[in-house]
This record gives C-alpha cells, structure tokens and sequence, in this order.
C-alpha cells in the first residue's frame, strides 16, 4: 500500500510540474517563462542521530520552470532528485569502531519566490515537499532498515523550507547555492519518545548546483 500511495503522489507532482513546463514553452516568445535543467553536489546531515557535521554528500540534478513578474521578481519550480542522509565511518581515533550510514532518496518539489537585488545576484526562499522513494539504514553489524526491523520508519513525505542566492554567470548559465531544512521530523525517535521542541529526526540540506537555461 505504501508503494502505491508513494507512485500516486509522484506521478500527480510530475503530472503538475509537466503542466507548468508545456505553458512555459509556450510562452517562451514573451520572455516571461523560462525552463531548463540542473545539475550539482548535495552535502546533508540528520540531526537527532548523535552525530555531527554535512558528511554525507551526494549528486542531485532536475528540471525546472521560471515565471518572471515584471523586473525583480519571479517564481522558479523545480522537479529534483535529492538524495539526503548521514554517514559516520570508521576512525582510527574512535575509541570503540563505530559506522553508520544512512541513504535518503527523494524526488522533491520546491517552490521558491526570488527577488533579484543586483543584476546578477538574486536571493530565494521557499517551501518544498520530498516522496520518499527508499532508504536504506546500516551501521558496523549490518543492514538496520530491513522487513524486522524494530526502528522507526522514515516518513512518506519531507516538508522542508529553502533558502538560497543565486548567481548570473550569463544568459544561459547560473549558479545557486542553497540549504534546505525539514519543518517536519523525517522520523520520529524510537518508541515515538519526545522532548520539548525535540520532536524527531530532522532533515538539513546544503546544496550547490548550476542551472542550464533552454
């Protein structure tokens, strides 16, 4: 049930996001719609698993369109693969030898609403919504996110809020650097305990990419 819910929700998203890109190349003659693709490095950690630091990187690219309202401002949607996660390996230093690793893969949607300060320069922010298409948990004794396993599973969806700036290089190339953070617990912690404003296992995102313009 969980894999079909799973590859309704993505094709509705990729359903929505093809509809915005057809009137996007429409409009292409009017220079209000842009569309193109991205490619770049994604570093992310989880917080609330005990460790520290954006050590797990990965690649991440997509598609996108861009709405422009008069000079400044605009709104950019984005259909991405983002892979997410931590990693903790093995130190010579570590007292008792400790691995983990987690693997977090995603197709997202973010939504973001720029405003272009300098010619060349345009800071964004924005929500986005992440499916979870599979994760796969392990650390020094072997696979933990098998059918037994007694863990907390990670959640179908990722609410995360971005914020970023942008780059002009030229008229076809751009360059973004932006971080993502979850508003939601990805997982909650084990037997659902929480404290205060600790509530689960939160997602962060650091993101650097370069936008090609069609």
């Amino acid at each position: 049930m969980r894999s079909i819910y799973k590859v309704k929700l993505l094709i509705s998203y990729c359903l929505i996001f093809l509809a915005f890109n057809l009137k996007a190349q429409q409009a292409t003659s009017n220079k209000k719609f842009y569309s193109g693709v991205f490619f770049g490095l994604n570093t992310s950690q989880i917080t609330g698993d005990d460790l520290a630091g954006y050590d797990k990187p990965s690649l991440t690219f997509g598609t996108f369109v861009k709405r422009k309202f008069g000079e400044n401002f605009s709104i950019l949607m984005e259909l991405s693969y983002l892979p997410k996660g931590s990693r903790k390996n093995i130190s010579p230093k570590d007292s008792i030898p400790t691995f983990y690793s987690l693997k977090l893969r995603y197709i997202e949607i973010p939504v973001m609403f720029q405003y272009t300060i300098k010619s060349r320069i345009t800071l964004e922010v924005g929500p986005s919504i992440g499916v979870l298409l599979t994760y796969k948990e392990e650390d020094i004794f072997g696979d933990l996110s098998g059918n037994y396993s007694t863990r907390e599973q990670f959640k179908r969806t990722d609410i995360s809020f971005n914020a970023g700036i942008n780059y002009l290089l030229n008229d076809k190339w751009t360059f973004s650097l932006r971080s993502a953070n979850s508003m939601a617990p990805v997982r909650n912690h084990d037997q659902q305990t929480k404290f205060r404003l600790n509530r689960g296992q939160y997602s962060s995102c650091i993101m650097g990419r370069l936008f090609y313009n069609f």
